[in-house]
């Protein structure tokens, strides 16, 4: 009797595990900020940790002088970095943080209008998905997930429908994107991240 006992629990133990491990393979998420339940994206808490893919500035024209009012410094794993180099393209699951950060301009030694950034104005994030995991989320489609975020909330995004908070500034993209780039890939302004340039 005890070696039937013994023989069942381990059966049960089995069974367990692999049920454990089988759930967990479906809820592991593709990309590390992205809820697979719901498909909400909030900004990597390590971005910062990662390489520059490229940095944007925004000046304003005063009275015949510019002057920049905004950096866009946009970050992403290394390893997406690499995949783009090797083969031309944005993996499933990367990650780009764009951190808009205010500025302010000055004359220094090295020109009369220095830009520095100031303070974090907000994030935009944007996360590739080659699978349309999200059908059904006003925030997913194109082959992204698209969200922004003010600067004091990095959890709860303020775009409603990525549509129309988010492609009406991408679609310029499509036009200076490589010709020979995939479909999905064209929405990222790659012009600006010499990085992925094969090495």
């Amino acid at each position: 009797m005890k070696r039937v006992l013994i023989l069942v629990m381990g059966i049960l133990v089995s069974l367990g595990n692999w049920a454990g491990g089988a759930m967990a393979k479906g809820e592991t998420p593709f990309a590390s900020n992205v809820n697979m339940k719901t498909g909400a994206i909030s900004v990597p808490e390590d971005y910062t940790r990662w390489p520059t893919l490229g940095t944007w500035t925004h000046a304003k024209v005063d009275e015949g002088n510019a002057n920049i009012h905004e950096y866009h410094v946009v970050y992403t794993q290394p390893t997406t970095i690499a995949y783009y180099q090797k083969h031309r393209r944005f993996p499933d699951g990367a990650i780009l943080v764009k951190e808009l950060l205010h500025a302010e301009t000055m004359s220094m030694t090295t020109g009369p209008a220095v830009g520095h950034a100031t303070t974090i104005k907000g994030f935009f994030v944007l996360v590739r998905d080659a699978k349309g995991r999200f059908k059904s989320s006003a925030l997913w489609g194109d082959g992204w997930g698209w969200s922004f975020f003010n600067a004091d909330d990095r959890v709860t995004t303020t775009s409603k429908d990525y549509k129309v908070d988010c492609v009406p500034c991408h679609t310029p993209a499509l036009e200076l994107a490589p010709q020979n780039a995939k479909k999905d890939d064209k929405w990222i302004y790659t012009l600006g991240y010499p990085v992925l340039k094969k090495k």
